[in-house]
């Protein structure tokens, strides 16, 4: 049996209670806790067996219907394992099973969000701990767990997902455009850390019809032979991706309220959009998106646009983390309404759930080295052998190994 000091105290009464009642059967009780066995000897007689009434919980929390059951069952089992295991991820059972667990269960709520799709997702608070929740068709069921002092279980550690930004304007098919932006953004709970790695789009890789530049190979075929190609190029477990165009950005970046970046050094946008100074600044949706857009009157052109992109990125984790997870549900909303994805609402949550936990600073942000060159009449980018490290470093964890 598991138990916190609440739960060894209200044990430790039962076990007196029925020793003081001598060989008569224990006494049927109404509290959440019932029937452990345990034994107690003396040397005057023999070994006799009383059963200690199995600790059950019940949440004393104002929750959203059909979540409490499902909270219940959770905390129940991780009080006392004789209780049916909850329905939640396997990995997740394995995780917690010796954690600290809550003291009262008096202290929380949750927020939760119908999604376009017509799933539902929820994030509850159980005193300190956070505890992740769909509902996509069956019923509420927990999908991932923060509890207080353990690292986060989301999902099988660690995550990797292909990001991708389409060069769609206004009226044009987002998801078989050409893509501006292609990241493999990569997170580990368990470390909490993670890495974007950036392609340059003019990348020369192997598509489904032979050698073309990267940013081609969505136009006319989608999303799917984006991650197909670049899953065949680097040999990684990239478990699906997002996208999202011009329109989608701007719609994501309305919702923030504009960006809030600090930029390493003056930005020039090579055209007839003003410079971006070097510094923090909060840039307008309009000019967030140019930011993400520029790349002539960059130094390193393609390489430093991408590293860019990873940059907002990052200023948009720390902007989502600023009033907290219990947010998370209707910024999953805003996301899916903005963005497609073959990922599962589960999946969907409990990545997008993962930034909170960690500064994004730990989030190294990297371009895919190559040089310049041509492919007959086109101008491409021919990654060189240091991007092979890249993914072999990502392969086992996620993470990639600092520089020295």
């Amino acid at each position: 049996m598991r138990s916190s000091l609440p739960y060894i105290f209200l044990v430790a009464l039962a076990v007196v209670a029925t020793a003081c009642s001598g060989a008569e059967a224990a006494p049927e009780t109404t509290t959440t806790v019932a029937a452990v066995t345990t034994t107690t000897t003396t040397t005057m007689a023999p070994t006799t067996t009383t059963e200690v009434p199995l600790v059950e919980v019940v949440l004393d929390l104002d929750l959203p219907d059909g979540l409490d059951q499902p909270l219940n069952d959770f905390y129940s089992w991780l009080a006392d394992d004789r209780n049916d295991p909850p329905s939640v991820p396997e990995g997740l059972l394995a995780h917690v099973d010796n954690a600290d667990r809550i003291e009262s269960g008096e202290v929380g709520g949750a927020t939760t969000a119908e999604l376009e799709n017509g799933d539902k997702v929820a994030v509850a608070r159980v005193d300190r701990d956070v505890i992740l929740l769909v509902d996509d068709g069956g019923g509420w069921r927990i999908v991932g767990a923060v509890l207080d002092e353990i690292t986060p279980w989301l999902g099988e550690d660690p995550r990797m997902v292909l990001v991708l930004g389409s060069d769609a304007r206004v009226g044009q098919n987002q998801q078989r455009y050409r893509a501006d932006s292609v990241h493999i953004l990569t997170v580990s709970p368990k470390a909490g850390a993670g890495a974007i790695v950036g392609f340059p789009r003019d990348s020369w890789v192997e598509g489904p019809d032979g050698f073309d530049k990267l940013t081609h190979i969505m136009a006319g075929r989608g999303p799917e032979a984006m991650l197909e190609s670049v899953t065949n190029l680097t040999e990684l477990e990239i478990e699906g991706y997002f996208v999202t165009g011009f329109k989608g950005f701007t719609a994501l970046m309305e919702e923030l309220g504009g960006l809030t970046i600090d930029l390493p050094s003056v930005m020039r946008s090579g055209n007839n959009w003003s410079n971006f100074p070097a510094g923090p600044q909060t840039l307008t949706p309009t000019r967030a998106l140019q930011l993400a857009r520029i790349r002539k009157g960059l130094s390193g052109g393609d390489f430093t646009r991408s590293l860019n992109q990873g940059r907002i990125m990052q200023a948009a984790m720390d902007m989502v983390q600023i009033p907290g997870i219990d947010l998370l549900p209707e910024w999953i909303r805003i996301l899916t309404d903005n963005s497609w994805t073959d990922l599962s609402t589960e999946d969907v949550l409990t990545l997008a759930a993962a930034p909170y936990f960690f500064d994004s600073t730990e989030l190294t942000n990297i371009v895919l080295p190559g040089s310049v060159g041509n492919a007959g009449a086109a101008s491409v980018v021919f990654l060189g052998d240091g991007a092979e490290d890249v993914y072999r470093d990502l392969e086992d964890d996620g993470l990639l190994t600092p520089e020295e």
